[in-house]
């Protein structure tokens, strides 16, 4: 304990002197954000030595009043926005900052204290004091930033700014906290604003978009490969290039949200085919909803893993979704097919599993099962919850039975919508009811107009056959991720 201590003495005594040699021993290239090029000769964005913003990192010229950064994950806006804080305040046209980021921690982890917050751009020769308690950064000049959550938007009332820079418009409950903010930024006499957020189609993004004062900066995920970890575009960008998901999240596409529909890339025609069949050489797994309502849904899927039905489309096309180890990916696709589904409603546990286990008898399965997975709801401390769970037990077996993995239902439903980007998920005609919830399965509105990232009712039958069926799915793939093939030498597994 005390040799830690002593490490953390020294280190602040280091940090201490710092100031007095870092500007006069070449540091200060390293802090030259604005510089065109680099000591070491390579263009601007490309060396990590020495960080420089690209065209779409630098402010705009002209008159504007908000400077929005419309950009992807990872596509260096943070950095930017921090950068241009420090900026103004070194050139001291920014005395008062306000800081508003989605919630507290967000401003903490990611304005203030992250790799590319105001503490890391900052040379240490004129680094701010940060006081977590007083949610306040001192700079050396006397210039000062005060943090806010959007999600208490009436601690803006009253406090007065001259630069203001807000990050993750899109995820803000609460929109009163930006008309709060900008009621404030009237100090100076050329009072700005900074935004960063990757793009969704809430009204306050859009309606600075429209804004012809706002001056918008875009940017992709790619554009800042170099600064990115190898592993992240192996594992998680090739996980939702081409899809929807992916033309919003790393291509900072603004799209439209088509009257709430949430699977807007569902199409009968190619996702529905008699190619999804029960194939008697693969296993069956049963997904059911039961929760603990009146409402008890299943779903009957199987997982292709040595390639993509006959009748679907080309091998080119599929993507490998699969539970290996990277290095073990083989090239094969692998491909879930829902060939059944069942809504009930209004029958007790045991009732509804006798009718899902009749249901299994009449589908092509002859009643078939191999793995059968219910809702983790089904777990609930509640008088309902368990004993629905054992009267499933009772009808379908302790060893098949199991509860699928708890995760976030976006997350799920995220996995769900980059398989049908993929076309790696098809249906079989037969399931008219799951193709009818995939069709109608709509976004909840707020009273703003929004569409938001929550079912519309979470008590429709659509709701528990998505429900099933993205349960289901993350009990087969539990990493939710697609690899790359990159070992064809490797032979392929069974799920």
């Amino acid at each position: 304990m005390h040799g830690a201590l002593a490490k953390i003495r020294a280190e602040l005594e280091r940090l201490k002197a710092e100031p007095l040699a870092a500007a006069g021993d070449g540091e200060s290239a390293r802090f030259d954000w604005y510089a065109s090029g680099c000591p070491c000769g390579l263009p601007a964005g490309a060396c990590r030595e020495h960080p420089r913003a690209r065209p779409a990192q630098r402010p705009p010229s002209g008159e504007w009043r908000a400077w929005l950064l419309l950009m992807g994950r990872g596509s260096g806006k943070t950095r930017s926005a921090a950068e241009w804080v420090r900026h103004r305040v070194e050139a001291g046209t920014a005395r008062r900052i306000a800081l508003l980021g989605a919630t507290a921690a967000d401003v903490r982890d990611v304005m203030v204290e992250g790799p590319s917050g105001l503490l890391a751009v900052c040379p240490p020769w004129n680094r701010p004091r940060y006081e977590p308690s007083k949610r306040r950064l001192t700079w050396p000049n006397g210039a000062m930033a005060t943090t806010f959550s959007a999600d208490e938007p009436e601690r803006l009332r009253g406090p007065q700014s001259d630069c203001a820079w807000i990050d993750e418009l899109a995820a803000f409950r609460y929109p009163s906290a930006v008309d709060n903010l900008l009621f404030g930024l009237r100090l100076g006499a050329d009072p700005r604003l900074c935004i960063t957020t990757t793009p969704k189609p809430v009204k306050l993004v859009t309606d600075l978009v429209n804004d012809p004062t706002t001056a918008i900066s875009r940017g992709t995920t790619y554009e800042n490969r170099s600064h990115l970890a190898a592993s992240f575009f192996d594992r998680i960008v090739t996980r939702y290039e081409g899809t929807r998901l992916g033309q919003q999240e790393l291509l900072a596409e603004l799209l439209e949200v088509a009257e709430g529909a949430w699977f807007a890339a569902f199409d009968p025609a190619k996702h529905v085919t008699t190619a999804a069949e029960y194939d008697p050489e693969l296993p069956v797994h049963l997904a059911i909803d039961c929760g603990v309502s009146r409402h008890v849904a299943a779903v009957w899927f199987q997982v292709h893993a040595q390639g993509a039905p006959a009748a679907a489309p080309s091998a080119s096309e599929w993507v490998p979704w699969n539970l290996t180890r990277p290095e073990e990916t083989p090239s094969t696709h692998n491909v879930v097919t829902v060939f059944g589904d069942l809504h009930v409603e209004g029958l007790y546990s045991e009732a509804a599993a006798r009718r899902i286990l009749a249901h299994g008898r009449e589908l092509p399965c002859r009643g078939r099962y191999d793995t059968v997975r219910l809702d983790p709801a089904s777990a609930a401390r509640t008088g309902i919850g368990p004993t629905a769970y054992a009267e499933f037990e009772r009808v379908f077996g302790p060893r098949v039975l199991g509860r699928w993995p708890s995760h976030r239902v976006l997350d799920g439903l995220d996995q769900l919508e980059v398989l049908l980007d993929r076309s790696c998920l098809l249906i079989h005609p037969r399931c008219a009811a799951l193709k009818a919830a995939l069709q109608n399965y709509a976004r909840k509105r707020s009273p703003g107009g929004d569409w938001l990232d929550d079912p519309a009712d979470p008590q429709h039958p659509h709701e528990d056959l998505i429900d099933a069926l993205r349960g289901g799915i993350r009990d087969r793939f539990p990493e939710g991720r697609i690899e790359q093939p990159r070992m064809r030498s490797v032979p392929a597994r069974t799920l």
